[in-house]
Formats: structure tokens, sequence, C-alpha cells
């Protein structure tokens, strides 16, 4: 037995003492009474009794990755369905399914099945210690039982022992059930492919690739640069390790891409056939500038200036673009241009990489170009917050929302398509005025109305459209755009515009269409299409011609989460006005000094500029002569790097005097030198970084003459496509003046290490994992040794059938809760004592006060001029009666001699000695 508060009893002694001294009686009651406080306050101190019947607890840990059998899903449920029904009373089944993260499929349950894996994994590692310690938190601490994994055990991540190490503590083996592919007669893997971390342009060099082969054999070798193919012709390989000596001269700087490729027949594993590696290629830092007027007015004042320009059409971003680039100047392009990988690399490329970004205004830029709600909007020195003053006439916006079945597939972060779109709208609907007007209707085969059209005034409800929901078939876009005319065609707005989302590879039945945007043409109803997918799905044209019927704009969302950022766009080009399309003048601010020697006086006007306010603790260099006040030129250093926004445009048809002004190449020249500063070297401190199978390593080495960092500095991650977020690492001291951080790559790809020291950012060189390591020239004998060693540290066995499990795993120990019992027997104790005190035990008797006459006497006779107190003796202390004074009538009656049967007969004996004084 055990006692959830023990020290309740402690009660015991103060209430007992209570209980002797105010509440004693004779007889059972007392007996009774000592009883019920002894329930009580057992009932308190919470008593449970311990039974080892309660059954166990086993958790199926699932490899899901790469490596696996591509049937690996349907074996592992079958096992878990016998497993279930092996179940006794009291055990319980629960799955874990693991990839780079572990990802919980079913908690432990007694009851029902399992339906299968639904949670989608990172397949790329497989991370065994992770999963072991997700099963040890699934189990809780009072049970126990066995952990069942299901692996080829090739693991990625940390040593499994360790996880193995912490279940035997609390009892619990881990057994394992190998499932791997079978081992391929012939494999060809390329183990490396080894460049130098940097060379200078023009500089030639060696390099080598070391390939595996498990069998003599003549294949295909091809090596690219950059996708420039450089060597290509057959290979005759030896059994074990080749080396393929290799050289190279490169003119341009910046990041060379190689990749080298074999080709075999017959190779049973392909995944692994492929090396990567970067090379950075040194020069001077760079400035790329992304536009759409590479001879523009812009580009020409740049390359005046002396500084390395590199000008590119918008393109989809990615930091190995970015690699050797001190800044980045976005001349009014859209951010769907971009793409969202592309805007979290630049976010990371200036927060975390110290890089500079220059963003000038347009059509196409800050609020109306799509930054709202991106990663890059927090970058700004200006906010693109919506206030009262730009909102517009009223409109009414009818959204009609694919809820296809195409719409139920997940997203990284777990959510549905549907889900993020939903996110979306309900951002979109927050930006809208009191007097706009809204419906949201869903539609697949047929129209599913979340609320027709209302005043925004009246109350929208948004959690109906967050729910959003996933229906069947694809969407019949003719229905949709019917729904919508009817109605938008209620609403006498003089705004009226219909929001179509769709997706790019499942739009159905477009019907009579072209009738029905005629009809909204005709009565000034514009239509706008969102396309979830690309323009080269097999739907995208069509959605393209909607939007160009329709008078709208057409946006192809290729990654689903930047759904939200496009809705809020879309809406802000209905609703709001974000540009100022007259002409306005300028005058200097108070900041302008910050960026050299500009003139503060004869300042052109501008013809337009994007209306955005000034952040807090940013700096404003310029700032318009009109009612908004607003920010034309602002910066602020962010994170490690510096960014600057100027709202005006440089080259369009709404930059005005400013073509003609005489400081602009030398404004524009300091702006993008101010972000340049923020990259600025740390002394003479090197970084390294060295990649070896699947593990980083990068150090540090610090000039040895000068003081050390105040801060630890510490290794932060970036992914090379931007769509992994980055990861913060601590370094360790290895030698006095080096510090040293190792830890295994998340993934294929291009990673790039930053080493922070304060808000100093040292790039080292990026590194390259041409595929997961678990397709690294290996057998299933040596994840076999893995497992054995993982089950031998609790005592696990090898599971080659599910019964017996159940029956071999420890009995966790049940506890029943006795505090209720107790509770239920203290109120029967209690019924029991008020009838046995009620009905069978005789009346308390009370000692009446006694007077002793002849002390009266003898005291009258010693002092005759005061009367001798009386002596008193009463268990109860009642207050004692005056020895003299008139005696009681005759006829009245008197309390029996040995005291009063009752509290009312003593209470009038009290008040008649009272009357009679």
């Amino acid at each position: 037995m055990t006692f959830s508060l023990p020290q309740a009893w402690v009660l015991l002694l103060p209430l007992g003492l209570f209980l002797w001294k105010f509440g004693r009686r004779a007889g059972p009651p007392m007996w009774l009474r000592a009883v019920l406080l002894v329930l009580t306050v057992g009932a308190l101190s919470g008593p449970e009794l311990r039974r080892a019947d309660a059954g166990s607890d086993v958790v199926v840990v699932v490899d899901r990755s790469a490596s696996m059998p591509r049937d690996i899903d349907r074996t592992a449920q079958e096992l878990v369905s016998h497993l279930e029904s092996q179940r006794r009373p009291g055990d319980r089944v629960g799955v874990i399914a693991f990839g780079r993260e572990p990802r919980v499929e079913q908690p432990l349950s007694s009851g029902g099945a399992f339906g299968g894996f639904t949670r989608p994994v990172d397949a790329e590692s497989s991370d065994l210690s992770a999963a072991l310690d997700a099963a040890n938190a699934l189990i809780p601490q009072e049970r126990t039982g066995r952990v069942l994994v299901l692996s080829d055990g090739r693991a990625t991540g940390t040593d499994a022992r360790g996880s193995a190490r912490r279940l035997a503590a609390r009892g619990i083996a881990v057994d394992w059930r190998q499932l791997a592919r079978p081992e391929p007669p012939l494999d060809v893997a390329v183990v490396s492919l080894d460049v130098p971390t940097a060379v200078s342009s023009r500089e030639p060099f060696q390099f080598s690739a070391s390939v595996h082969a498990s069998a003599a054999v003549t294949g295909t070798v091809r090596l690219e640069r950059n996708g420039r193919v450089l060597v290509k012709g057959p290979f005759d390989f030896q059994p074990g390790p080749n080396v393929l000596p290799l050289r190279d001269l490169i003119e341009e700087p910046g990041l060379a891409r190689y990749q080298l490729t074999v080709e075999v027949p017959g190779d049973g594993v392909v995944e692994n056939d492929k090396g990567l590696a970067v090379l950075r290629v040194e020069g001077p830092r760079r400035v790329l500038l992304v536009t759409n007027q590479p001879k523009g007015t812009l580009a020409k004042a740049l390359e005046a200036t002396g500084l390395v320009l590199e000008v590119r059409a918008p393109f989809r971003l990615t930091l190995d673009d970015l690699d050797g680039v001190g800044s980045v100047v976005l001349e009014n392009v859209d951010a769907n241009t971009l793409g969202e990988p592309g805007l979290n690399a630049l976010a990371t490329y200036v927060e975390q990489a110290g890089g500079g970004l220059v963003m000038t205004g347009g059509r196409e830029s800050f609020g109306e170009g799509g930054y709202r709600r991106s990663p890059v909007e927090p970058l700004l020195p200006v906010s693109l917050e919506m206030r009262e003053e730009q909102r517009r006439a009223s409109i009414a916006i009818s959204i009609l929302m694919d809820c296809s079945c195409s719409m139920g597939a997940t997203v990284p972060d777990g959510r549905t398509k549907m889900e993020v779109a939903a996110e979306g709208v309900v951002a979109a609907l927050t930006l809208l005025n009191p007097q706009d007007e809204a419906s949201v209707h869903m539609v697949d085969t047929e129209t599913h109305e979340i609320f027709p059209l209302r005043s925004v005034q009246a109350g929208l409800p948004y959690d109906k459209v967050a729910k959003g929901f996933s229906g069947g078939g694809g969407i019949y876009v003719g229905e949709a755009l019917r729904t919508g005319r009817k109605q938008i065609f209620k609403s006498e707005k003089p705004t009226r515009h219909v929001l179509l989302f769709s997706d790019a590879a499942d739009s159905e039945e477009p019907d009579d269409y072209r009738r029905t945007l005629s009809e909204l043409q005709g009565e000034g109803v514009t239509v706008s299409v969102i396309g979830l997918g690309t323009p080269k799905d097999v739907d995208a044209a069509l959605l393209k011609e909607v939007a160009q019927r329709g008078g709208g704009r057409i946006y192809f969302a290729e990654d689903a989460m930047s759904l939200p950022r496009i809705f809020s766009q879309e809406t802000l080009a209905v609703a709001r006005a974000t540009f100022i399309d007259e002409p306005v003048s300028v005058e200097a601010a108070p900041d302008l000094p910050l960026l050299g020697k500009l003139p503060s006086e004869g300042l052109p006007q501008v013809g337009g500029y994007n209306l955005t306010y000034l952040r807090p603790r940013a700096s404003v260099a310029l700032r318009t002569l009109d009612t908004h006040a607003a920010p034309l030129l602002a910066m602020w250093p962010r994170g490690a790097g510096r960014t600057v926004a100027f709202t005006a445009e440089v080259d369009g048809p709404f930059t005005g005097e400013l073509r003609q002004w005489g400081s602009l190449r030398a404004t524009l020249e300091a702006m993008v030198r101010w972000t340049l500063a923020g990259s600025s070297p740390l002394g003479e401190a090197v970084v390294r970084s060295e990649r070896r199978g699947h593990l980083l390593r990068v150090t540090l080495d610090l000039p040895p003459d000068e003081p050390l960092p105040a801060t630890l500095p510490t290794l932060m991650l970036l992914s090379g496509d931007g769509t992994s977020a980055p990861t913060e690492h601590p370094m360790r001291w290895e030698e006095d003046d080096r510090l040293v951080a190792e830890l295994p790559l998340e993934g294929s790809g291009t990673w790039h290490p930053v080493v922070r020291v304060g808000t100093r950012a040292l790039r080292a060189p990026p590194v390259a994992l041409p595929y997961a390591p678990e397709f690294e020239p290996g057998s299933p004998k040596e994840g076999l040794v893995l497992l054995r060693a993982v089950a031998a540290v609790g005592g696990g066995v090898e599971r080659l059938s599910m019964t017996g499990l159940f029956e071999e795993a420890p009995e966790s120990e049940g506890h029943l809760a006795l505090a209720p019992w107790l509770v239920a027997l203290a109120v029967a104790v209690l019924l029991s004592e008020v009838a046995v005190r009620r009905f069978l035990s005789a009346p308390r008797q009370r000692v009446k006060a006694r007077t002793v006459s002849e002390a009266s006497v003898a005291g009258s006779v010693l002092a005759p001029s005061s009367p001798a107190p009386s002596t008193v003796t009463s268990v109860t202390s009642a207050p004692a009666a005056p020895e003299a004074g008139p005696r009681a009538p005759e006829g009245e009656a008197k309390p029996k001699e040995g005291g009063v049967d009752s509290a009312l007969e003593a209470a009038r004996a009290r008040s008649r000695r009272r009357l009679d004084r």
C-alpha cells in the first residue's frame, strides 16, 4: 500500500486531542467518533493498493526511412494487428514511426485496431535513438512493458544504446525484428567527391572521387559543374574502392557545384550512384541585383560605382546563389518569383549569415508585391501593416475554395493543404473594412456554403472558415464560377471581385465558364485565380484563361505554405491602397548623414511610392512631405546583417524627377555600401568546415594575440535550398585558441555553416551531402549488429513471431485508490454515530451547583456586614447562585438533585433564578 499524501497522518494527533477535549462522550459514540476521525485522515492521505496484474505496455517502433523495403508500411501494419490480437485485459499497444524524427502514430491503447500510418516523416535519416526516447516517454512511469523495433538497423542519429540504457533502467527491454532490403548482387556507390574548400578564380586545382564497387564492372562516369558536363566516358571499376583523379579551373568567383554520376547496368542501389560537392571560388564580395530591367537606371548606376555587380532576372533564390554575395538588391520584384524557399533563404542570409538587403519600390514590391506575411517582412525597417488611411471604397468579394480530395494532402508541418488555404482566407477576410461584404464557399463536385454574402460589420464566422474540409473528386470550375456570380450579384458595392482558389492539376468541368466570365465582366466584376501548383500543370492553362477573361490576376503557389501570403497579397490589391500613385515632395530626415555626404536640399519629387510605416528603432533618411509623412528611405541592422528600404520606384512610370536627380547614383551607392558594412570579418579568425561521411566538423581558430570573445561562439547550420529552418549548435573548446562543433547532417543537399560571434557572422565553406547516409555502401549484417547491441543492453531478444510477447513482458503494477471506499465507510460510521447517540445512549448528565448553607451561616456570624460567597461545585462551570435570597415558590417544580435532564430544562432553571433575584 502507498500513500499519495502521507503527511496527512500528522493531523491525527491534533484532531484526536481536539476530540478528547471537546467531543468526549462515554460509551459507543466515543468509539465511533474515533473511528470516524481515523477514516477521514486516512482518506486525506490518498491510500492506494498496488496490484501486479495491470497488464503491459508494448510500443512498436517502425523505421520508415528511405532505406527500408518499399512495403514496410503494409508489413508493419500486419505485425501490429497480430500483436493487438494477443492483448490480455490491461495490455496496451502503441505505435511510433520514425525517420529523421519520431512520430506517434497510435497512443497506447487497450482496444481498437491500428489503422495504418498517417503522419509523414523525413525519410532521409533514421534516428533510432530519438525513436527509443519517444517510446520511453510514451510509457507512463508507473507502468512497464517492452519496446519492439522494426528496422533494418541502418541508424544515422546518435548512439541508440544510450536510449536503450535509459529504458533498461526502468526494466523495459528492447526487442527487435530486422526488416531490410535483400542484399543486391551489385552495388556501385560514389563514396565521396573530394574538392578543396576554396580556390581563387583562374587557379588550376585537382580533386578526386572515390567509388566503391561490390564486383568488377564497367560503367559510365559523368562529371558536371553547375549543370555543364565536364567529363563523360566509360570506366572499369574493380571490387572495392576506386579513385578517379580529376582537375578543373574556374574563371568566375562564386559557388561551384560538382556532381559525379555513375551509371552501371544492374546496380541494385541506385540512390548512392551520385556524388555531390561544392567549391567556393573566392573573390571580392559582389552585389546581386535582381531586376526585370538589366539595363535600367539602377543597374547602370551601380555599375558605375565600381562595385562587383551581378545582374539577374528574378529567379528561385537559394543560399548557394548567395555564397560570396555581400548584398542583394531587389528592384521592384514580386515575392512569388523568388519562391517560398527563396524567401526563407533570403531571410536566413540576412539574419544568420550577415548579408545585406536593399528593396526598392514599385507596383510589385513591398505590400503590393506579396511581401506581407512573408519571411522577408520582419527584415525590413518599415512595417507593411494596414491602417485606416489605406482603405479604399467598400468592396464585395466572393471567395471560392477548392475542397477536392487533393486538398487533403499534408504539408511538411503536418497540416493539410486545405487547412493552410483556410488560414490564408481568414487572413484575407481580416483585411476587409467593416462596410465590405464577403462570402466563402467550398467547391468540389458541388458547392458547400460556409456563409453567404454578408457585411463584415455583421460578423463573419472565421471559425467555420478555419476548420475547412476535404471532399471528393476534383473541383468543378464551372460550378464554382456560377456560385460566385450568384453571390456577387447580390451586392451593389462599387468594387466587386471573385477570387477562385483551385488545384492547377485537378480543375475539372469548366462547363460554360466563358459565358459566366462574360456576364461578370459585363457587370464590372473582376476575377482572380490562385492556382496550387506550377504553370506547367495540366490545368494551369485553364486557370490562366479564367484570370485573363476575368480581368484579374493569376498566382501559382508551388509551395502550399505560401498560400496565406498570396491570399493577403490579392486582398490588399483589391481592398487597400498600398501604393501612392501621385507625385510627392521629399525632405531630408535626421538620419541621412548615416549614409555619408548626401545632399539634404534640392531633393526631387517622386512620382509615387509604397506606403509603409517606420518601425521602432529604425533610422529614416528621407521622408515624404504629404499627409502620411511616410519613410521614403529607411535602414536598420537586422540580426547579423543590414537592410535598407527605398520605397520610391527607381526606374518606372512612377519615378518622377528622381531619374534626373544628380545625386541619384551617389544615394544608391551609399545605400548598397551601408548594407555591405554589416558583413565585416572578425580580425584574423579562420573558420573551416569538413564533412566526414554524414558528420560535419566546423572549427574556429582565433588569433592567439587577440582577446577571447565575450560570449561563446555558436554554429548556425543553414539549409542551402531554404526548405529547413536554421539550427543552432554549441561550440566547445578543443585547444587554447580553437573551438569546434561536430554534428550529423540532417539530409542530402548543400549545407552552409555559419559561426556566430556576438553579432558577427563568419561564413564557413559550405558542404554537400549527396544522398541519405543510410545508402552508404554496406551490408544488412551491419544493421543486424546494431540491433543486437541495442537489444543486449536491456535483455531484449529477436522477435520472429509476435506470439507470446505480452506473456513475456513484465506486468505493470495497478493502483486501486482506497480513498473513495474510506469516504463511504466514514459516511456510514457518521450515520451510525448519530443513530447510536440519539436512540441508544442515555442523555448526558450535568452536575448541579451545590450551595453549602453552613458556610453561609458561619460567614454571617464572622462578617455580618457582608455575605460570604457561596462555594460552587459544577462540572459544567455554570455560574454560582447567590447564597442568600428568596426561596422558590412551593408549587414550582425543582430540577433533580443530580442535574437537569436537558439543555432546555437547564435554561429554564437559570431563568427562574434570575427572576427570583
